[in-house]
């Protein structure tokens, strides 16, 4: 198994059985956060095969309020309450 780029570290060996189908190691499915469903692209890199994981389109949300309803005062301490005034 090639070292990834990130850390290097190596996961144990991986087989595909006869039906076309590799299991990625449980230590790294459960440290990723990969559950079934989850999609990759597949890329060819010379020799080296690559899983690249599709991350879900971002959304955004609201609480459908107005800017009214928030008032002028509300988003004046967002940065300092979001990343603790760094």
């Amino acid at each position: 198994m090639s070292s990834t780029e990130d850390s290097g570290e190596e996961y144990g060996n991986a087989e595909i059985n006869d039906r076309g189908r590799l299991t990625i190691p449980k230590k790294l499915r459960d440290e990723m956060h990969l559950d079934a469903g989850t999609t990759f692209t597949v890329v060819r890199d010379g020799t080296d095969i690559r899983l690249v994981r599709e991350l879900p389109e971002l959304r955004t949300l609201s609480s459908g309020k107005s800017d009214e309803d928030w008032g002028p005062e509300t988003f004046r301490d967002a940065g300092e309450g979001t990343f603790g005034g760094r």
